[in-house]
């Protein structure tokens, strides 16, 4: 390496670092502002109160539950495909790839997020005991980023849609479904309420295609309530579940719940509370949120 590129290395991981030690005094200082509203406000109900308890004891993290101390990073073995120069994790015995620009810490990370968030007892888990992927589910899998829900069920199912935007993934994605790719169709497009370039929604995808949807997923960052107003012929298929996410922002239990016992729905929550720390910005009392909802008819 030159001067001139040591110099550029030795740059960037100072900025790492300092990126790091930035965030991690901005959560120390949220779980002080959290802790100091619970102190004057008694949590609601018991999962709160649980949550509140935990982080008493413990540096601010997404799920302030005890589930999460089972998952070490650094365990994780990362592999390197030769063929197209991809990083990988075995996941269940199958190749689950990322994109080019992570790196094996990052991939670690990554993984590591993956595996603690469908814990059992996750706010985050899709599934639980009595709602499950069953033998010849078709998914639709929207906002799917590395695709871990499809890999892990992916024997079982008898097509998978999966819906991602960014190319990077994209990548990976082809990769990780090489073997099964007879049955997955990935779709290079935003789910949302509006058909247009970058966008599609669930019933006009599904207008011409010879299957139908049994099990749909929605994790897409808050633009959930979009995908749910661009499938409004879909949503009344007779045998539908989802499990969809309400964690992005506050109001979202509250109004995904309503609308979906409107019309004909059974639903149940997910265990437990979390926090949305992807914007610190934005958490604000009263702090947790409901991770999902698992619906049915």
């Amino acid at each position: 390496m030159n001067a001139a590129g040591f110099i550029k290395t030795v740059h960037y991981k100072v900025n790492c670092e300092l990126k790091n030690i930035e965030r991690k005094n901005a959560l120390s200082r949220k779980r002080d502002d959290i802790l100091s509203y619970f102190r004057k406000h008694v949590p609601e109900n018991k999962e709160i109160e649980e949550a509140v308890n935990y982080l008493k004891n413990s540096s601010l993290h997404t799920f302030c539950a005890p589930f999460r101390e089972a998952y070490k990073w650094e365990n994780i073995n990362v592999l390197i495909d030769a063929s197209n120069g991809l990083r990988y994790v075995m996941h269940q015995g199958k190749k689950l790839y990322f994109v080019r620009s992570f790196n094996d810490r990052t991939v670690k990370y990554c993984y590591n997020g993956l595996r603690t968030e469908q814990d059992p007892d996750s706010p985050h888990c899709y599934l639980s005991d009595s709602f499950t992927v069953k033998q010849d589910d078709v998914l639709l899998d929207v906002g799917s980023a590395e695709g871990i829900f499809a890999l892990t069920h992916i024997d079982k199912l008898k097509h998978v849609v999966l819906f991602e935007r960014d190319p990077q993934w994209v990548e990976a994605l082809e990769a990780t479904f090489a073997p099964w790719k007879e049955k997955v169709t990935i779709i290079r497009k935003y789910v949302s309420d509006c058909d247009d370039a970058e966008n599609i929604t669930i019933d006009s995808f599904l207008a011409d295609k010879p299957y139908i949807p049994t099990f749909i997923k929605i994790d897409v960052e808050g633009a959930e309530k979009r995908v749910l107003n661009g499938m409004q012929k879909t949503i009344k298929l007779a045998e539908l579940k989802m499990a969809l996410c309400t964690y992005h922002q506050q109001k979202d239990f509250g109004e995904f719940s309503h609308y979906l016992s409107d019309i004909g729905f059974k639903w149940n929550a997910s265990k437990g509370v979390m926090l949305f720390l992807n914007d610190l910005e934005s958490v604000r009392a009263p702090y947790f949120r409901k991770g999902l909802i698992r619906a049915s008819k």
